[in-house]
């Protein structure tokens, strides 16, 4: 069964791996480190080197969340681990991103016996290690610091594995069942010292970028995150969402009290259901976000157009849609509302550069500044606070820097079949209708 099936390795890292002194002046303060989220629970390395494969499965979670925990402590006077709903007894919370990919370059060895002498293809095994250390504020999940290390390591079998290796291939693995055991145990042991080396690198890396940086955990003025100032543009900005879907994010921005959402049709593509975020859940990480979430339902979908409907559940402030093209005019001050890149809730202003028809649909240019992240989001006229456009990278495809596109109100009424205030009756027939129809049988 041995030589069929190879072997099967099970370890964890061991605790107390990070073994440096403390810094010279501690922060007195506590600190929370998260053991029940974000931390990778087991790597599993497969050895293609050998015949038969071994797998080694090696648990990693307890033991990154001690060593964090170690290393955290020579800054911080208190450090705990434990679960998260404990974090508001703590003055910080520690969340610590740890994961191992496997990846390898192929290598080559000149092979010998009695009477062959031949060269062999063989995979050098590499482990790219990421920490990412976020301290946060625990009452407002604001983000007090994020640090980041990564780590590119070969992985080294110590002799007693590289011994038993070679010997296995020089007799054809006729003798490897004997002694696969002694193999895989030794080379276990390798792998469990290579990705504890590279953890202790990385934390010793973020522990020093972090004391570099103690002043932000100094008490008093300043203390806390730098606050939003958005005066007027505020109400503009609550009625503008951040979309997510699991393929990436966008904007989108509410037409209807009672949650009629407009955004772009590759924001949401291929999905039934969209997860948004409102201005008032500032600040936050979307990945990372507390629950309940909030889910707007996909109505309708124009793909050709790059335009989609959705429908969340609550009551919200709304945008008017100027679907007059009288008003659509050159030289007139625009503002771009959205979530571009990983920035939230951004504006910028600039004029209607000139109008377009594509292919059949009327499009806005401006040189507003807008970025991936930006799509689905209102272009609003300044002058008077309605929305005449819905920004989107997707309409154009030969998009030249300083000029962003955007797919008209009166498009957007006239590809979605929609008014203001929504017809929900006829939105439901239309659904109805576009359900198969089955034949009984």
């Amino acid at each position: 069964m041995l030589f069929s099936a190879g072997c099967n390795y099970h370890g964890r890292l061991k605790r107390g791996i990070y073994k440096t002194p403390s810094f010279d002046d501690k922060i007195d303060a506590s600190v929370l480190v998260v053991a029940d989220k974000f931390i990778q629970h087991t790597f599993t390395f497969k050895d293609y080197n050998l015949t038969p494969i071994n797998s080694y499965v090696i648990r990693v979670d307890d033991g990154a969340a001690v060593a964090s925990a170690d290393a955290l402590a020579t800054l911080f006077s208190r450090v705990h681990v434990d679960e998260y709903r404990f974090r508001h007894q703590y003055d910080y919370v520690a969340e610590i991103d740890y994961h191992v990919e496997e990846r390898g370059e192929e290598g080559f060895a000149l092979v010998q016996n009695d009477r062959y002498l031949w060269v062999r293809k063989y995979w050098i095994p590499q482990f790219y290690t990421t920490v990412t250390l976020t301290l946060r504020n625990p009452n407002t999940r604001a983000a007090v610091i994020k640090l980041n290390a990564s780590r590119l390591s070969y992985l080294e079998f110590n002799n007693a594995a590289v011994g038993v290796h070679w010997f296995n291939q020089l007799t054809f693995s006729l003798l490897f069942p004997v002694i696969a055991p002694v193999y895989t145990q030794t080379a276990g042991a390798s792998i469990r010292k290579t990705l504890e080396q590279d953890l202790r690198a990385c934390l010793r890396k973020i522990m020093r970028e972090l004391e570099e940086n103690c002043v932000l955990f100094a008490r008093g003025p300043g203390r806390d995150s730098f606050p939003r100032n958005d005066h007027k543009y505020r109400e503009l900005m609550k009625k503008t969402t951040y979309v997510e879907t699991p393929t990436g994010h966008g904007s989108g921005f509410f037409i209807s009290e009672d949650g009629y959402m407009i955004t772009n049709a590759h924001v949401v593509e291929g999905q039934r259901d969209a997860r948004y975020y409102l201005y008032e859940d500032l600040p936050f990480e979307p990945w990372r976000s507390e629950p309940p979430f909030r889910y707007a339902r996909v109505v309708k979908v124009n793909h050709s157009r790059d335009l989609a409907l959705l429908k969340a559940e609550g009551k919200f402030p709304y945008f008017e849609l100027d679907d007059d093209r009288s008003h659509y005019k050159t030289g007139e001050t625009v503002l771009a509302l959205g979530n571009p890149e990983d920035e939230y809730w951004t504006m910028t202003e600039g004029i209607i550069s000139a109008l377009k028809n594509d292919n059949g649909v009327d499009t806005i240019h401006t040189d507003a500044a807008v970025n991936q992240g930006n799509s689905g989001g209102p272009l609003v006229l300044r002058a008077t606070g309605k929305v005449i456009g819905v920004t989107s990278s997707g309409i154009v495809k030969h998009i030249a820097e300083g000029i962003n596109f955007a797919i008209t109100a009166f498009e957007v009424k006239r590809t979605l079949g929609i008014d203001q205030p929504i017809d929900e009756e006829k939105l439901l027939r239309e659904e109805v209708e576009a359900l198969p129809v089955t034949k009984p049988k």
